[in-house]
């Protein structure tokens, strides 16, 4: 189950950890040599892309990289402030991967963090990372320039998973068994009451975009179940019985979602229904493939399958009268990896403002796609 943060966000596991165990904090390798913050510096394979709309225009150039990073990621966000993504590796660390020229990229390790599935960049503070650990039963607070721990707070039981509704300024951390999910004020870090979820576990939550109210929807292959009140716990407004493997939650629509479901190649479009009780379908449209992660930002969505990046059209405000989503484009990201990445699977999207990332389990690439203009 994976689900991408309104504009942003993945998960997964990885290998490739060699020399980083017996780094700490502030150790840099660059091009095989130790200086002082992990980073491996390599040139980038880059090759033009054929699309599936001969002549569209994309917001960058070339059309797609691919870099090596010296380590394998999942769950990869993309940090505004950084310029770069920011990811968990295998061994539990924090990684940070930027471009540092025309066709390189620099990777950045952390010390080990005992992190959990994925991290969540603050809004109220985008120079920090929040790192669910559930074996400690805390969240790490990591400062994104030195990518030392700077600090740690409850969480709630064995939070796994964290999440932020962004009007609120509050972190929602998930539950390592997803029985519950936990609030927590980013305004000196108050947790409130820890609010049970109903039914199955979930898997992944999501927080929303904006509002003055408690605001989250949680994902798993039951369905989907939406929570919005002034308080935790916050009452349930909403459910709609459908398998979803992968979510993301639209830029602009607030009660909006992306779902897919299990080795499913639909992609569904779900909203609360007018008055904000229950959820219905709104559109859907089948790819060619099975979809492995989504992404969105204010205008498109974003759906990768083992061989493609699709992008779609989100209609936040017009929405979808005929119940299809359109395809704006195609571009077949695979062919220009290296062989021995070329069975990798997907362990994570990032969407950044100009390319959407790709992260590959157990393979240490990231692979980026420009964005089409609109």
């Amino acid at each position: 189950m994976a689900v991408a943060r309104r504009g942003m966000p993945w998960k997964n596991r990885a290998g490739g950890k060699s020399c980083a165990r017996e780094l700490g904090p502030g150790v840099v390798l660059r091009g095989g040599a130790l200086t002082g913050v992990l980073a491996v510096s390599v040139g980038a394979l880059v090759m033009s892309v054929a699309c599936s709309r001969p002549g569209a225009a994309t917001e960058s150039a070339p059309e797609l990289t691919v870099w090596p990073v010296g380590t394998a990621l999942h769950q990869p966000v993309w940090s505004y402030r950084g310029h770069a993504l920011v990811a968990v590796t295998e061994d539990q660390r924090v990684a940070e991967v930027a471009e540092d020229r025309a066709a390189a990229a620099t990777t950045r390790l952390s010390a080990p963090l005992a992190a959990g599935r994925n991290l969540q960049i603050s809004t109220k503070d985008p120079a920090v990372v929040f790192v669910p650990q559930p074996a400690r039963g805390r969240v790490a607070v990591v400062d994104l320039q030195s990518l030392r721990q700077v600090g740690d707070f409850d969480a709630g039981p064995a939070p796994a998973y964290l999440s932020e509704d962004a009007g609120l300024r509050m972190l929602l951390a998930l539950s390592s068994d997803g029985r519950s999910v936990t609030p927590v004020d980013q305004y000196g870090y108050r947790k409130l009451a820890t609010a049970p979820i109903a039914g199955a576990p979930a898997e992944v939550i999501d927080g929303a975009n904006r509002g003055r109210e408690i605001d989250y929807h949680v994902y798993a292959p039951s369905g989907i179940r939406h929570y919005q009140g002034p308080d935790s716990p916050a009452p349930q407004r909403g459910s709609l019985d459908i398998d979803v493997a992968v979510s993301a939650g639209d830029g602009t629509a607030v009660t909006r979602s992306y779902v897919a479901g299990h080795d499913d190649a639909v992609l569904y479009a779900v909203d609360s229904r007018r008055g904000g009780q229950g959820i219905e379908v709104l559109a859907s449209t089948r790819l060619p493939a099975p979809i492995r992660a989504l992404g969105t930002d204010d205008t498109r969505i974003y759906a990768a399958t083992d061989r493609q990046l699709v992008t779609l059209e989100t209609a936040s405000f017009t929405g979808f009268p005929a119940r299809h989503i359109p395809v704006l484009r195609t571009v077949d990201y695979r062919s220009a990896l290296p062989e021995s990445a070329r069975r990798a699977p997907l362990s994570g999207m990032a969407v950044g403002p100009h390319r959407v990332y790709l992260t590959l389990a157990q393979a240490p690439f990231v692979v980026g796609i420009a964005k089409p203009r609109l």
